[in-house]
């Protein structure tokens, strides 16, 4: 005899509602993979500062620290990694991992990014772990990091 299994259910709960605050002028765009992405409007000769959101499922049992050990594992396949600060940092009742640091590319400009990570509890049936990275140019770190960080700290997760 076969049975329905059914999504979005208490079993496989559907995926979580996504709010982020961006500057008026900022683009939104649709990258394969990535559940929301935004970008600074284009200037020919510059590195696009942009912010990408995506959301992975895992078992109930994945954890905060198995995100940082992923975070750890992704950082170290980066060319000429230079760390700048990784901690956790509470938003809205929520614990993230953050990270910052910069990493250069043979033949590219330096790129700056700002990954933060938060491992969403579905009920027990499952682990929804949140990424939300920044990237901007190194050469206009300075300005451009702290937009990236408002948007970061805008983010709005609803779980039905």
């Amino acid at each position: 005899m076969a049975k329905s299994v059914e999504y979005p259910s208490a079993k496989f709960p559907g995926p979580p509602r996504i709010t982020i605050e961006v500057p008026d002028d900022w683009e939104t765009l649709t990258v394969p993979g990535v559940q929301v992405a935004v970008a600074e409007p284009r200037v020919e000769g510059q590195f696009r500062a942009n912010v990408v959101v995506t959301v992975q499922r895992f078992g109930a049992d994945f954890t905060l620290e198995a995100a940082r050990a992923g975070l750890d594992q992704r950082k170290a396949a980066l060319p000429e990694l230079e760390e700048l600060g990784t901690g956790e940092i509470e938003v809205e009742g929520t614990t993230w991992i953050a990270s910052e640091y910069g990493y250069t590319q043979p033949g590219r400009p330096t790129v700056v990014q700002a990954a933060r990570y938060a491992v969403m509890d579905r009920g027990g049936v499952a682990t929804d772990v949140l990424e939300v990275v920044g990237s901007c140019g190194a050469e206009s770190a300075d300005d451009q990091i702290e937009t990236v960080r408002t948007i970061q700290d805008s983010v709005s997760v609803q779980l039905d």
